[in-house]
């Protein structure tokens, strides 16, 4: 039988294991808004945003698998694989290498200091202008990218079931949202945990029965590597190559380093937990399940390839493919295999990662607007049952943006490039300015507004050059083909314009534009703090800084050690005893003792 790339079709079984799935795995975020926070209902803003701060270590870690691995990794990395190889397989190594960073550098700040938003911390160490700027930053990066959120499990439907894109992207935003706007995050860390549990479901069981349909893992195998699929040796340094091993590795490392660091979507659930350790513990599971979807994704993409190559190279199947192609393969697999409702298990998977990743970013956006804009910038103190409407209000507003945006992102090339070129806009910068606060303490605030303003400008002209030249025709040749495949003479590619005619920084790879905003946020923040900052003693706390620098930090920050934390606390802010005290457990807090002082 012929992979086509045009199958399609759901069954009653399908629809059957859909609904029942998708209500299980909604289920948990729909008894959190009806009964989990009746006690405090809509007034307790704490509650709602960072679930008292109370939150189990499973759960979060479920929750940040899911804030990441979305359906845009599901759709996206088969496709990438089946037209480019498993050269992008080596972005787990970055993956790991994020998470280690991520644990030693970052989150001792933040477990420390026990903040309700990742930007508060820049209040603390510039001044509420740079948090307002990384605020903003971050609410346009979640404009770009809830899109594709939306869209791919759409995609996904439409291919299966020929249901309107814009009608599902309606429906699964309403669902997400109503959980959402209710139950806070207790109910989306909850209902993470059942949709990521899904997910994985019905990844593996795409990738176990694809593997029998083509013969087992040692066809696989075979096929890839005959026909040059099976790659993992291009190791060139052009930046504009799609896949290189550098850019999978160093390109990967840094863009998950942006994102898993210090975004409000990431924190939000480090923080939501008790200790430090748990923390970390939360870190450490999000990266074994990471690096698991990506390989079962990538694992995917190469049984789609061998499908497509047994059964005789079919026209509709050539490279380069959409992101269509995993749906198409799912229902060749049901077919093949007499598996009926592995369709519809495979699409509750995609909604569950697309519905969990959604309602992620939705509520960490509800906390960034009152939270960092509101309260941080504005200066406003409201009515608590106020707030609790004006968070429900912007994720209300949010959700329906996304649905919206559908038009522009369906013009778009594939999710995955996409997704990861629009994310680093902002990602980068605000990472930037992140790193230049916990490590380069003669910047300051001009330093800080500059960098982020050149990272993101550079980025974003980078990142929408780039897809301007994509929806112009411009597309990465894919990898060769058996000869059997290639003498078919109608398999060709021809770019619709010339690569040469193309300014060069809108030819990168979608790998480098991340990497490209932070090294230009850190190295203008650097330069312009040092000629036009002076520094300014208040913010000179050893605890603003991340314990790798602290060997390097003027005197007067060891001296100034817990400054800030305690005059927070004397201003009655609502700021547990820090986590896992890595930095106070070294340097104690001063205590007056008969007129002297101690240490």
């Amino acid at each position: 039988m012929s992979f086509t790339m045009k199958e399609g079709g759901f069954g009653v079984g399908d629809y059957v294991a859909f609904g029942v799935l998708c209500a299980s795995s909604c289920a948990g975020g729909v008894w959190y808004s009806a009964m989990g926070s009746r006690n405090k209902a809509i007034v307790d803003i704490k509650d709602y945003l960072l679930g008292g701060k109370a939150m189990s270590t499973f759960p979060v870690a479920m929750s940040l698998i899911a804030s990441y691995v979305s359906g845009v990794t599901i759709l996206g990395t088969p496709a990438e694989i089946y037209n480019y190889g498993t050269q992008y397989w080596l972005v787990i190594v970055g993956v790991t290498l994020s998470c280690v960073i991520v644990a030693t550098v970052y989150l001792p700040v933040f477990c420390t200091l026990r903040l309700s938003s990742s930007y508060e911390y820049l209040e603390l160490r510039f001044n509420r202008h740079v948090r307002a700027v990384a605020s903003v930053l971050f609410l346009l990066d979640e404009v770009l990218f809830l899109p594709m959120v939306v869209y791919v499990p759409a995609l996904a439907f439409n291919q299966l079931t020929g249901f309107n894109v814009f009608a599902v992207g309606g429906a699964m935003v309403a669902i997400c949202g109503l959980y959402t706007v209710l139950g806070g995050l207790r109910a989306v860390v909850w209902t993470d945990s059942v949709q990521t549990g899904v997910m994985f479901i019905g990844v593996m069981l795409v990738a176990a029965a694809g593997t029998l349909a083509v013969g087992g893992v040692d066809s696989v195998l075979g096929i890839a590597s005959e026909s040059g699929r099976l790659e993992l040796s291009n190791w060139s340094f052009s930046p504009y190559e799609r896949q290189t091993g550098w850019g999978a590795v160093v390109g990967g490392f840094l863009y998950w380093t942006c994102f898993n660091s210090v975004n409000q979507t990431m924190v939000q659930r480090y923080i939501a937990l008790p200790s430090k350790r748990q923390a970390i513990t939360a870190l450490a599971i999000f990266c074994i399940g990471a690096i698991l979807a990506i390989s079962l994704c990538v694992w995917c993409g190469l049984t789609a390839w061998a499908a497509w190559v047994l059964g005789g190279c079919d026209p509709g199947g050539v490279p380069l493919v959409g992101d269509r192609l995993l749906p198409a393969f799912v229902t060749y697999v049901a077919k093949v295999q007499h598996l009926p409702g592995l369709s519809g298990v495979f699409l509750a998977g995609v909604f569950g990662a697309g519905l969990s990743s959604l309602s992620a970013v939705l509520n960490a956006c509800a906390l960034v607007a009152v939270e960092d804009i509101l309260r941080g910038w504005l200066r406003l103190r409201l009515k608590p049952l106020t707030e609790g409407i004006i968070a429900r209000s912007v994720t209300a507003a949010l959700a329906v943006v996304s649905v919206v945006m559908l038009i522009v992102i369906k013009k778009l090339g594939g999710v995955l490039g996409v997704a990861t070129a629009l994310s680093a806009i902002a990602a980068s910068a605000t990472c930037g300015v992140f790193t230049l606060g916990m490590s380069c303490w003669w910047v300051g605030p001009y330093g800080a507004i500059a960098g982020a303003i050149a990272g993101a400008l550079l980025a974003g002209t980078v990142s929408m050059g780039t897809q301007t030249a994509a929806a112009h025709g411009l597309r990465a040749p894919p990898l060769n083909m058996t000869m059997e495949c290639a003498s078919n003479a109608r398999f060709s590619f021809n770019n619709t314009i010339d690569p040469s005619t193309v300014f060069p920084l809108f030819r990168l790879s979608y790998h480098w534009i991340a990497p490209l905003g932070l090294i230009a946020t850190m190295t203008v923040g650097a330069i312009v703090g040092w000629f036009f900052d002076k520094r300014d003693g208040t913010k000179m706390d050893a605890e603003l800084f991340t314990p790798v620098v602290w060997r390097l930090l003027p005197a007067e920050a060891h001296n100034n050690c817990g400054m800030i934390r305690r005059s927070m606390n004397t201003k009655d802010v609502d700021v547990p005893t820090p986590c896992a005290p890595l930095i106070l457990g070294q340097i104690p807090d001063k205590i007056e003792m008969n007129g002297e002082t101690s240490r």
